[in-house]
């Protein structure tokens, strides 16, 4: 019996799906806020703390993520999953979503690379 090569593909698939977190940064005149944001991963995704610095597994509800780190000012940060070794993120996208004289809001995806640091 043969199987279908989507068959044995697509687990393969899942397996590759890199994680990546979107954060909304709220800013007012003098300061940014960034702590809005939502983890993606092949488990679905989470609502998580995105204010710069490292945080502990209890920030976000994705299953088996250990602890992640965020680096603002060099635009990357790192993440551990349970069982594996370190993972990067870096900036992608950083898109002005709204304007109003008091406040502007962007759109900042961080993307999973391949980690150089």
């Amino acid at each position: 019996m043969r199987l279908p090569t989507l068959a044995i593909l697509a687990p393969l698939a899942a397996l590759a799906v890199a994680d990546k977190l979107v954060v909304e940064v709220i800013c007012i005149p003098s300061l940014c806020s960034y702590i809005n944001g939502q983890w993606y991963s092949a488990y679905g995704n989470y609502w998580t703390i995105a204010s710069g610095g490292c945080h502990g597994a209890g920030d976000t509800g994705a299953p088996g993520l250990q602890n992640y780190c965020l680096d603002f000012s060099l635009n990357r940060g790192h993440f551990y999953f349970a069982n594996q070794g370190k993972r990067c993120l870096r900036v992608v996208e950083y898109t002005q979503t709204s304007y109003s004289p008091s406040q502007t809001t962007f759109r900042m995806v961080w993307d999973e690379v391949t980690c150089t640091w």
